[in-house]
């Protein structure tokens, strides 16, 4: 694929409305308009390019069946446009985006936060861009400090406490329906591959949070206004194990303000979470979050090594995909196919301007609603966060804890209790400022120990909505 594209750079071809080229072994037309361009991986890496690529290409063919998305979309021979950059480096990106422009793309979807050190120099060669997992804000054209500000980009970030905390929330049901097999030991453990408050941390905060509401939940007296939710939640178990009839409290093998505990293996290269996971696992950890990129790998391998009965939950990507429903009992998701095609029905429309007739946008006819030029947030977009589903966690439980779709009357109890945990995170409730402000050890101790007002103030806002 790329051979073929550099050949269409050397030789000035420019761009036609689509082009026809060999991807594997299959034929696809290519809209040559709209170009994913990846970050030093493949658009088959089962992660942030592939469901990019996806989310694009679903537009694609949306675009090309009159705005229609049929369920059976990957049969059509249409698929966004791509560039496999060789590796991370900014001449790699830069010569992918001029690649792209020179073959008429008008659109680049961005992957991952590294192309924001070279997105300025996109910004100048096509018409609008989408950056995935980043923000829009201080982008220079051409990446020059003097230059005035990039206004062709949508920032598209992820609220990853929210799907951290679908992810606990489905957990603690598993262990649950599994009392037996782990002897009652229902016990998790997280770790993270170094301290990032917005794409680290904050999964794992979500994480923690979801184990300490599940167990408030269990533990509520009778007559309780959580007792309602209690037997909901047993319902959810007892669809998996029918002889189940108590729920048990789940437990966090760390210590939030134990000297020393150590939260993060200091980095996200392979190989490196060998340690903490052989330190999780001797601590009696059942299920295992790593917030680590390829570390995921390490904590199986160490589970395969002691040949304990353990499990982890993947992080960013359906990773089940990747190592197997043996070992992931489900996937803390950013939903990047689902951004990505959103975004895109935005740009390629009248609320941005967009004639479709001549393939251009016109901004004088832009409204508030264009995307373009703005951050958007699964805050605003719920469904740009999420969990998947395994043999372990049926759509029907997915449907309990979250609601997917735009229609925000479809919420879920979790999602407004999550929407809650969300300002408390990242704007602060009331007096108190935002937790993830702090370093990671600091916003633990924020949420459990120290601010036992900012608990009771979460509780309380809680339970008004029970």
């Amino acid at each position: 694929m790329k051979r073929i594209l550099q050949s269409l750079m050397i030789i000035n071809i420019a761009g036609t409305s689509a082009s026809s080229l060999i991807a594997c072994t299959k034929k696809y037309y290519f809209d040559s308009s709209i170009w994913v361009i990846t970050d030093g991986g493949t658009i088959t890496d089962l992660a942030f390019n592939q469901s990019a690529w996806q989310g694009a290409s679903k537009y694609v063919v949306a675009q090309k069946n009159n705005g229609i998305l049929g369920l059976q979309w990957k049969t059509s021979d249409w698929r966004a446009s791509y560039f496999e950059s060789v590796s991370q480096t900014p001449g790699d990106y830069k010569r992918a985006y001029i690649t792209s422009s020179i073959a008429g793309a008008k659109t680049l979807v961005l992957p991952g936060f590294n192309h924001g050190n070279t997105l300025g120099w996109a910004s100048v060669l096509v018409d609008n861009i989408i950056y995935i997992d980043g923000s829009r804000k201080n982008i220079h054209l051409n990446m020059y400090q003097k230059a005035p500000l990039a206004k062709n980009i949508i920032g598209i970030t992820y609220q990853s406490e929210a799907s951290g905390f679908f992810a606990s929330l489905a957990t603690n049901i598993y262990l649950n329906a599994h009392q037996q097999e782990y002897n009652g030991q229902l016990k998790i453990g997280t770790y993270g591959g170094m301290d990032n408050p917005v794409a680290v941390s904050n999964y794992m905060w979500g994480f923690l949070i979801g184990v300490d509401l599940f167990n408030m939940i269990i533990d509520a007296p009778l007559n309780n206004k959580w007792n309602n939710l209690k037997g909901k939640l047993l319902e959810q178990v007892q669809n998996i194990n029918p002889s189940i009839t108590t729920l048990q409290p789940v437990t966090k093998v760390q210590k939030v303000l134990k000297q020393n505990e150590s939260w993060f293996s200091q980095s996200f290269q392979a190989g490196d979470g060998k340690i903490i996971s052989d330190e999780l696992l001797s601590r009696g950890a059942r299920i295992i979050f790593p917030v680590a990129g390829a570390q995921v790998q390490d904590t199986i391998n160490q589970i395969k090594v002691h040949k304990v009965n353990a499990k982890v939950v993947g992080v960013d990507t359906e990773q089940s995909k990747i190592y197997g429903e043996n070992y992931v009992v489900t996937s803390a998701l950013k939903q990047i196919g689902t951004s990505t095609y959103d975004a895109l029905k935005n740009i390629y429309s009248q609320e941005c301007g967009y004639d479709a007739r001549n393939e251009m946008w016109d901004l004088t006819y832009q409204t508030n609603n264009c995307w373009i030029n703005t951050d958007q947030t699964s805050l605003n977009h719920p469904s740009w966060t999420g969990i998947e589903t395994t043999k372990w966690v049926k759509q029907d439980l997915v449907d309990f804890l979250h609601n997917t779709i735009e229609d925000k009357s479809k919420n879920t109890l979790f999602d407004q209790i999550i929407q809650i945990l969300q300002r408390a995170y990242k704007t602060g409730i009331d007096n108190h400022g935002a937790i993830a402000a702090h370093n990671f050890a600091n916003t633990l101790q924020n949420t459990y120990e120290t601010q036992t007002t900012l608990k009771e103030y979460l509780l309380t806002a809680i339970e008004k909505i029970l």
